[in-house]
């Protein structure tokens, strides 16, 4: 039993995704974890972690207009709210006073074991962790619940809440600057699963090592990357978490009632327990050349520069803003995780 206790945010205003149940099962499967989901759809669920606030997305706006005590803010739709979670700990405060950390989180993810890699030992020493929005922790103290008054993004607070594109202050932009330049205790650890959008198959991103042939799993509470050495040996690596990004796997059927299924970019498939073979593995995932990668990369390239110029000139200059700190610090247009 842990002594840190942490609360989970989560918004999602409009139908639920495909995969919204195997999200819901993993978090689930966190008991010592109190997930809040504040949604405008039902959701069903016998777990005692699990607490939902039937709401609509007007109704957060305006709560987030009362705790912030700030006039009309510009969030037109649930994906602007996404720039509000930096101010979650003064917006949802009343529900996370008796915690000792909060969080947001995406749902196009599966947990694994959250409380195997924020233990408390590792609890004690930061006051934020992990950089993403598929999953940050904040320490629930005054200091970190209003970090967005202090200086460093590249948006301001006022155009996270004003502006009425989306800025990404959760992210880059915003929050992880501003903890950057402003000295904040924080992990960075990237024992997560994250992918390369553009790629057909899943290839993990942010400089992580990967296998020519490898498959991703969840089991029993647990998510898995199994993949193949160049001595043909198994070598299975567990993650917090397993985040398909931009993709939106249907789930198979009996595959989360079965306890363990594969992760693929389009199915959620169930699987036999235990660690696969490695012929299993390499059947299941021939893998791509280099070749094929780069050609795959340069059709994103085109796509995203096709995609702002269609766009008007209000997105072009978030946009411009966000690509030049990239290109100024990582030398390269492209985010790690397209």
């Amino acid at each position: 039993m842990s002594k840190y206790k942490i609360a989970v945010i989560v918004t999602w205003f409009g139908p639920l995704p495909v995969y919204f149940p195997a999200w819901l099962r993993s978090a689930e499967m966190n008991p010592d974890i109190d997930f809040y989901l504040f949604f405008d759809s039902e959701v069903k669920t016998a777990s005692k972690n699990i607490h939902v606030i039937l709401t609509t997305l007007e109704a957060e706006i305006k709560r987030a207009e009362s705790k912030l005590r700030v006039g009309k803010l510009s969030v037109g739709s649930p994906y602007k709210f996404c720039d509000l979670r930096p101010f979650f700990g003064v917006v949802y405060d009343s529900y996370i006073s008796d915690y000792d950390f909060w969080a947001y989180c995406d749902i196009d993810l599966v947990f694994g074991n959250i409380r195997s890699f924020l233990t408390d030992e590792i609890l004690e020493k930061y006051d934020r962790f992990y950089e993403w929005g598929h999953l940050s922790v904040f320490r629930n103290c005054p200091k970190m619940n209003h970090l967005f008054d202090l200086p460093g993004g590249v948006f301001t607070k006022e155009e996270a809440l004003y502006r009425s594109e989306k800025v990404f202050y959760e992210e880059d932009f915003g929050i992880n600057r501003i903890c950057e330049k402003n000295g904040i205790s924080w992990y960075k650890g990237t024992e997560f699963a994250e992918f390369w959008v553009c790629y057909s198959e899943l290839y993990l991103a942010l400089g992580r090592q990967n296998f020519d042939h490898q498959v991703f799993y969840w089991e029993n509470g647990h998510v898995y990357r199994a993949g193949v050495d160049e001595n043909s040996a198994v070598v299975v690596t567990e993650y917090i978490y397993i985040h398909w990004q931009k993709r939106k796997p249907v789930v198979g059927e009996g595959a989360i009632e079965n306890g363990s299924y594969y992760i693929t970019t389009n199915l959620l498939e169930k699987k036999e327990k235990g660690a696969p073979s490695a012929k299993c593995i390499i059947q299941r995932a021939p893998g791509m050349t280099e070749k094929e990668r780069k050609k795959l990369k340069q059709k994103l390239i085109i796509t995203k520069s096709m995609e702002f110029l269609k766009a008007p000139w209000s997105r072009k200059k978030v946009w411009l803003r966000q690509k030049w700190m990239i290109l100024r610090e990582r030398g390269s247009l492209l985010e790690q995780n397209q």
